[in-house]
């Protein structure tokens, strides 16, 4: 029995400090969002990294989105809909995992054409044509992974303006891929579905 009273006692203690740890995490979270939010608004930009000494911290958008009608959303967008979409018993459609991020990205407006070679000749000084090549077969539109990829080609700074245009490059070529920009009613789409676009931000360490 003294054992499982200290056990229940290692328990408590345990519970309650994990509360705790808890509740200041929270606290230390929501000053980064905060301060990850003025940054992404005073540049205009949708993600970006702090950096401390044994991790980073990613702070950026997240999208959720609700159809609200199907068959409408078929007529403003055609029979790719259909194709790219299943039905589940509850009414509920799950896209193809591609296809739906093109479509949230069409919804937002969260996509610009930019001329990435010209980026990465001017802005970030990569003279080597063949260099660019490579880069720009490997960007990805992903802030960590592109910056990761980046200094793997030499380039010692790279501004979040940056990182966000070609994030922005790679949103266009995945929204035309899907969608005739010209011929989509926007007032129309809409009506059809409606996207949540909430700050989120996330821890990387090594564990």
């Amino acid at each position: 029995m003294e054992n499982i009273r200290e056990l229940v006692d290692q328990a408590v203690k345990l519970d309650a400090q994990i509360k705790a740890k808890t509740a200041e995490l929270n606290e230390v979270k929501a000053t980064l969002q905060a301060e990850g939010l003025r940054e992404l608004e005073n540049k205009n930009i949708r993600f970006l990294q702090f950096f401390g000494s044994s991790g980073t911290c990613e702070v950026g958008y997240k999208q959720k989105m609700e159809v609200d009608n199907f068959g409408r959303l078929v007529e403003v967008l055609g029979d790719i809909v259909k194709e790219k979409a299943s039905k589940k018993e509850e009414i509920k459609y799950d896209f193809d995992k591609k296809f739906k991020e093109a479509l949230m990205l069409l919804y937002l407006g969260d996509y610009k054409e930019h001329d990435l070679e010209r980026i990465l000749l001017i802005n970030l000084d990569i003279t080597e044509e063949k260099q660019r090549k490579r880069l720009l077969k490997k960007l990805k539109g992903e802030y960590a992974a592109d910056k990761k990829l980046l200094a793997s080609g030499g380039v010692v700074e790279v501004a979040e303006e940056e990182l966000d245009a070609i994030r922005e490059q790679k949103n266009f070529e995945l929204v035309t891929r899907f969608f005739d920009l010209k011929s989509v009613d926007m007032e129309a789409l809409k009506k059809c579905i409606f996207v949540e676009d909430s700050l989120s931000l996330g821890l990387t360490y090594e564990k």
